[in-house]
Order: structure tokens, then sequence, then C-alpha cells
């Protein structure tokens, strides 16, 4: 689970940290009047990150520091959930974050006397849909008017599952990543695939979009679970030339390091096994030693040389512990199913 949600986590940073990319998805997904004040030229991502270590395989985060109209400061605050099921108590989860955040912007400004705006924005695409769950909901109240006990905030929540009706919208980067999310639910879905290569038959040829093919056709090889001449055969009809023989060499690329990859695990499964089998017969000579030395040339004959190759590194290790206080050579052998005396 930690390495496939590392793939996923991988695309999101890749996107989401560029700030032309986070600003588009505000400006797509966050209500219009909230928009109007924010601006998003002043985006700035911060390097701190708020999910636990424990708690990485399940989220990812990414914080951006903007002004705000009348050049207030603000931050807003990406949650993307990787769990493939719905988490009830997500709002839980952003609140503690909320006041690691305001903690962290204290400490920045010791002088502060007010706490600037978070907003929070939940990014979900897992395989069953999800709506946001206010913190209120969590919490049991026997009246209404016990609500101003409750802290409560609205949370940006979309959900990019396979069955959700959000729309993908906003600039080519923005739809390849959602698209990306919403079609690694269903791995071998061909129409998924053509949605993404006909967003990405938008991109330019030069060479900064060429490398953003490399990414998406990267993160489709480790999630999608089509054949590669369908893929090829998809790029073939929607895809320029260019980024055509973009996909090829990275293909052949991956197929050439799986090799080595493949070879390198071979030689070290080999090493392992030969320094396995090299104890292994080391246990054999030693015994085999010990007991001519106690016993005579005459106790190995071929039954019991078959006896000693058949048995386990642990059966061995016994066998010798025995020979110092055997009284006869059939003691060494005492309890063992096949006793060779």
């Amino acid at each position: 689970m930690q390495m496939v949600n590392n793939i996923h986590d991988a695309l999101f940073r890749e996107t989401m940290s560029h700030k032309d990319v986070a600003a588009d998805f505000m400006r797509q997904y966050l209500p219009e009047a909230v928009v109007r004040h924010v601006r998003l030229e002043t985006l700035a991502i911060c390097k701190d990150t708020f999910v636990a270590p424990d708690q990485t395989m399940h989220h990812s985060d990414l914080l951006y520091e903007v002004r705000l109209s009348g050049d207030r400061p603000a931050y807003v605050y990406f949650l993307f959930e990787h769990k493939s099921t719905p988490d009830r108590f997500v709002a839980l989860q952003v609140l503690r974050y909320m006041l690691e955040i305001w903690e962290l912007a204290r400490k920045q400004r010791k002088a502060r006397r007010i706490l600037p705006l978070i907003i929070p924005i939940v990014v979900y695409h897992g395989k069953t849909r999800q709506r946001a769950v206010h913190l209120g909901e969590l919490v049991a109240l026997p009246d209404a008017g016990f609500k101003a006990y409750v802290p409560d905030f609205a949370l940006a929540f979309h959900d990019f599952s396979p069955g959700s009706e959000e729309r993908i919208k906003g600039s080519i980067i923005l739809r390849l990543l959602l698209t990306c999310f919403r079609a690694k639910n269903d791995p071998r879905a061909i129409e998924h695939l053509l949605d993404i290569y006909r967003v990405l038959s938008e991109l330019d040829d030069d060479e900064p979009s060429l490398r953003w093919v490399q990414v998406i056709f990267r993160y489709l090889t480790q999630t999608m679970d089509i054949e590669e001449n369908v893929m090829h055969d998809a790029a073939e009809m929607l895809l320029s030339s260019t980024k055509k023989g973009t996909i090829m060499t990275l293909a052949e690329r991956l197929l050439h390091r799986g090799k080595q990859e493949g070879r390198q695990e071979g030689r070290q499964e080999g090493r392992q096994e030969g320094r396995q089998e090299g104890r292994q017969e080391g246990r054999l000579m030693v015994l085999q030693r010990q007991l001519t030395k106690r016993f005579g040339q005459d106790v190995l004959d071929i039954r019991v040389q078959e006896r000693l190759r058949m048995a386990t590194p642990e059966q061995l290790d016994l066998w010798a512990e025995r020979i110092l206080d055997a009284r006869a050579f059939e003691d060494v052998f005492s309890d063992s199913p096949e006793d060779p005396s």
C-alpha cells in the first residue's frame, strides 16, 4: 500500500506544487465570491508539511501562502486523501492541521495579534463516493442550543472518485491530474486511457509539455492494467508523432530499467542462495568429519550420507551437538524420523 500511495503522492506533488496549477484549481473549484478576494499571483509554496509520518500512506499535503484583498496574509492548505474508502472524520484531521499552521504562524511572528485565514481544500480520489462531513455533524448534541460549544467550519471538499458528479475542468495539467486520479480506480478501462490521451493531445510539442507527457505516461504504467500494445495503439491514434516518440522512448527506458532491476534482483538472490548453500555445505563437512573422527570411517555409508545431504541446517546443528555426548553412533540420530542406524 505504501508504495502505491507514493505513486499518487508523487503525481499530486509534481502538479500541485506548480503555483499556476494550484491557482487554477482554486479558480475552478472555489466559490467565485472567495476567489475574487484572493490574489492568486501571490501564491508561494511553503516547505512545511503537517501530516504525521504514520499517516503519509493515507494523506499528503501542500501549504501555500497567499495575499488577500487589502494585502491581508492567508494560507491555502491542500489535503490530498489516498484512502480508497471515505473517511468520515476528515474534518477533525483538517482541524488538527489548521491548529498546527496557526501555531507555526504565531511562532514566526510573535507580535501577531490576529491569526491569518486558512482555506482548507480536501482532494479525494477513492473508489467510492464521499461527501464533506462537517465537524458539527460529528458531535452528539442533546439540544440545538449546544451548537455554540462546537467548533465548525466549511471544507472545500472535492470528490474525484469514479461515481462522483464533480466535473473535471481547468487547465490541461489540472485536467490531466484529475482525470488520472479518476482513472486509477478502474485500471482496466480503456476509455479512461483514451480520455487521458485526448487531454495529452492538447499539449504543445515543446520541451516543457513533453516532460508532462513523460510524467503522465509513467503514472499510467504504474497504475493502469492495460496491455502495452493497446497503450501504444491509442497513442498512435490520438497523439502527435513527437508525443508518440516520447512515449515510446520512455517505454523502452522503463522496460530496460525493469530488466536491469530483474537481473540485479536475480544476482542478489543468487548471491544469497550461494551463501546459504555454502553455509549448508560447511555444516555438512564439519559433521562428517566429527562423525568419522568419533565413530570411524565405516559409519558413513551411502544411506547415512544421503540422510545428511537431505537434512535441514537445524538438523545438522542438532546432530553436531549430540556427537559430544553420544555413547554410540545411533545416539546421534536417536529421535530422527529416519534413524540411519
